[in-house]
Order: C-alpha cells, then sequence, then structure tokens
C-alpha cells in the first residue's frame, strides 16, 4: 500500500516581502528554503506580499 502525499495548493509564494519564489505543492509551511529559519526567529507577523 503506497503512502498518500498531502498537496499544497499551486502558485503560493514565499510571505517574506519581496521574495517571489514560488513555492512547491509539497512545502506546507509559508516561506521557501531560503527564508524558513529567518521567519522562525522572528516575533513579529510577516508582512504581506504586494502584488505589482
Amino acid at each position: 500500500m503506497s503512502k498518500k502525499i498531502r498537496l499544497i495548493r499551486k502558485r503560493r509564494v514565499c510571505k517574506i516581502r519581496g521574495c517571489e519564489q514560488i513555492l512547491s505543492i509539497y512545502n506546507p509551511e509559508g516561506y521557501c528554503h531560503a527564508h524558513q529559519q529567518f521567519a522562525m526567529t522572528q516575533s513579529l507577523p510577516p508582512q504581506p506580499v504586494l502584488k505589482h
């Protein structure tokens, strides 16, 4: 029996302002790999991404 993989919606971007990295459908977090550790150490909520 194969293990079912949970997929997350497509076309999500990192929550860090200015980062336009599209997140993987397998990544349940709201941050890209480059910003994940940074986001975990901050006490302030993330800034919303502004669409151009």
